[in-house]
């Protein structure tokens, strides 16, 4: 009887453990609870029971079963696992790091004690601690990835950057594809304070960047600023420099043409938009020489062809904002004739071409080109960016449905505007590492943390004003999130969808439309962002309105407005702007730029030299010559959240949060609005972009 017996609650518990791991968890707690009626402490029941209820984060049931195991069994390594896991889950990190120091007593080359207690010591801000057991993991198992990359970005907290780089070539040498070591690379390398380094540190560090700008995984225009520092050693920028204001021939110089060979350079004009006075000055008069020296540089075509190639394609990024003269309008006109009579292909001649105007603007070169396949796999990209794609893009904007007719007059403008300049155009993101949409939350709005009583798990998320898609880096690491993108303009609608099709990211719906017309789509979101957006509608208010009414109770929403004290420079600009009768056409654009970087004694110009969306004609056009433009305050941002009942939760960029503690310790979570009001006023440059910050509902 007893074995018979025996036999049933082994065939039950085998049974439970085979519904526990398909979870189905009702079915498996039912049995797992049976066995414990018959027999109280059998282990195995009170263990998995335990680890379901972990699962299920019923974590005071977990503890109290995982607990009952541990006094029948005290030095079983799963039980005390499951335990410091759930005292990790529940935040009670010192009775977590007691259970994972009984494992490492227990068994003293148990990686997952070392790692499991690391990151709870992590969570303490004990990073000098936590490092010591991710290197004892790498002491066990010396390619643990994830331990290397940790251990990085601890360093990099520690701001001991130059340890940091060494565990990242480190954890590059095991995975040179690992997306995590790139991302954290390129955020250190995109911060780093590069003054008086030795030259091998020099070089140390200019391989590194040449590594990031040959992988297509991240935002190059992240790493510009600093990576501009090493196109030029301090005697190649004097001597151009002097060139330059001597009105010398440069394409002729012996140093001008080292430089323009230069695989780094080449590298940065092709993938970052170049966001530097000098350097556009340089690259501009280049061009002008080459085409304007056609016939007399064309025995050395081979000799340029690459650089050629690569300012082609800086040319298509920045939306060919380069100041053109009559005589080079003149020329390229002519050229754009002798290309399309000629039966034949002449690259050297068609990538001159293509860094005036764009391809793609001619049928006869775009039908010429479109199947065509060069030796020169660098012109074979040329061939995509300015032909392929855009084809691909007429494409896709027939295939995007509607939400309904656009009628408001306001939002007609501002979709003609993204029609005719979908803003902006980019080539690369960086991909971060998916994970639940809380966590990701807890980081954007960190020190602050909010719990939810929702798992997230499959949200469903609204990005309410898409634009051309790189808005979505953030929502596309949301886990198993299902995403709706919509915007105004079709034209940056295809440019999104397309760039979402070229990293197999599918799991993304496009529609065409208005804010004002969500309530047409019949469906409610856990998530909605909506930045850059309300601030070029006829009423913000009216279009936060409509958001609101499709957000869950429960959800969470993400708006980015531009604050009224940063742009007190871009006002007097516009009015400027609007007074010098400067049209939104690609000429005055350009001579717009020159008339605002010739002015050098309006200070207001001279700021907007180093603003970001200088560079490119879409940018300019949304920064200075928007037909409508609303912004705010914090004062008024707090009561219009205040009269739709809204939280707060904390703005997202981590370094106005840094220069906020500064000013307010106190403030832990660092959402006083009225303290962010004071702290504003004293510098006013603080959200030069725009205010970024989540709410909910109260």
């Amino acid at each position: 009887m007893k074995l018979k017996d025996n036999n049933n609650i082994k065939i039950k518990l085998d049974t439970a453990v085979k519904h526990h791991k398909e979870n189905n968890f009702i079915l498996a707690e039912k049995l797992y609870k049976e066995i414990l009626d018959i027999f109280p402490n059998h282990l195995g029941a009170i263990f998995y029971l335990g680890t379901l209820y972990a699962q299920s984060k019923k974590f005071n049931l977990a503890k109290e079963f995982l607990i009952r195991a541990d006094s029948l069994k005290p030095k079983d390594l799963n039980i005390n696992l499951n335990l410091g896991n759930v005292f990790h889950e529940t935040g009670d990190f010192d009775n977590a790091i007691k259970y994972f120091e009984n494992l490492i007593n227990i068994k003293q080359d148990f990686t997952l004690a070392y790692f499991n207690k690391g990151i709870v010591l992590n969570k303490l801000k004990k990073y000098q601690n936590a490092n010591e057991c991710f290197m004892k993991v790498i002491e066990i198992e010396p390619k643990n990835l994830t331990s290397h990359n940790i251990i990085a970005a601890n360093l990099i907290e520690l701001n001991q950057q130059n340890r940091a780089i060494l565990y990242l070539k480190k954890a590059l040498k095991i995975d040179f594809n690992n997306r995590v070591s790139i991302k954290i690379l390129t955020d250190l390398l995109s911060s780093l304070k590069i003054l008086n380094l030795d030259k091998e540190s020099k070089q140390e560090i200019k391989d590194l960047f040449t590594f990031l700008y040959k992988k297509n995984l991240i935002n190059h225009n992240q790493l510009f600023n600093n990576a501009k520092l090493f196109i030029f050693d301090v005697k190649e920028y004097d001597e151009i420099k002097k060139l330059i204001e001597q009105k010398c021939n440069l394409i002729e110089n012996q140093k001008v043409k080292q430089i323009l060979k230069k695989e780094f350079f080449n590298l940065i004009l092709q993938k970052s938009l170049l966001r530097d006075k000098f350097l556009e000055e340089f690259c501009n008069k280049i061009r002008k020489e080459i085409i304007l020296s056609l016939d007399n540089l064309a025995d050395n075509s081979s000799e340029f062809l690459n650089f050629i190639i690569s300012l082609a394609e800086q040319c298509f990024l920045n939306e060919f904002i380069f100041f053109q003269s009559d005589l080079e309008i003149e020329a390229a006109n002519s050229l754009l004739n002798e290309i399309e009579k000629d039966k034949n292909v002449n690259e050297y001649k068609v990538a001159i071409l293509a860094c005036f105007i764009p391809l793609s603007n001619s049928k006869i070169i775009s039908e010429k080109l479109i199947y065509y396949q060069s030796k020169n796999v660098l012109f074979n990209d040329l061939i995509d960016m300015q032909i392929r794609e855009p084809n691909k893009e007429k494409e896709l904007s027939h295939k995007i449905d509607s939400i309904g007719d656009i009628s408001n007059m306001v939002s007609k403008k501002v979709k003609n505007q993204y029609e005719f300049n979908p803003y902006p155009r980019w080539r690369f993101i960086t991909e971060g590492v998916k994970s639940n949409f809380i966590n990701i939350l807890n980081s954007n709005i960190k020190p602050n943390k909010i719990t939810s009583n929702r798992s997230f798990f499959n949200p469903n998320v609204l990005i309410a004003g898409c634009g051309t898609g790189q808005q979505l880096e953030n929502a596309i690491t949301y886990e198993n999130a299902n995403i709706l993108a919509i915007d105004l303009s079709r034209s940056s609608l295809a440019y999104a969808k397309r760039k979402m099709e070229e990293i197999n990211f599918n799991k993304i719906e496009f529609m065409h439309g208005d804010i004002l017309n969500l309530a047409n789509i019949n469906k409610k979101f856990d998530v909605i962002e909506c930045v850059g957006v309300l601030h070029h509608m006829e009423s913000p208010e009216d279009g936060l309105k409509v958001l609101l009414k499709i957000l869950e109770p429960y959800g969470f929403l993400k708006l980015g407005l531009y604050s009224e004290i940063s742009r007190k420079h871009i006002i007097e600009i516009r009015e400027i702007i609007k007074k010098e009768n400067f049209s939104t056409g690609i000429k005055d654009i350009r001579n717009s730029r020159e008339f605002i970087k010739n002015n050098k004694d309006n200070k207001s110009f001279q700021k907007l030299i180093y603003n970001y969306d200088f560079y490119s004609t879409s940018s300019i056009r949304d920064l200075i010559f928007h037909v409508q433009e609303k912004r705010f305050t914090l004062d008024k941002i707090s009561k219009l959240l205040n009269s739709l009942n809204l939280e707060f939760l904390g703005f997202t960029d981590d370094e106005v949060k840094k220069k906020y503690s500064d000013y307010y310790p106190e403030d832990t979570n660092k959402t006083n609005i009225e303290n962010w009001n004071t702290l504003e006023s004293e510098n006013p440059d603080m959200f030069i972009s725009m205010y970024q910050f989540w709410v909910k509902k109260k």
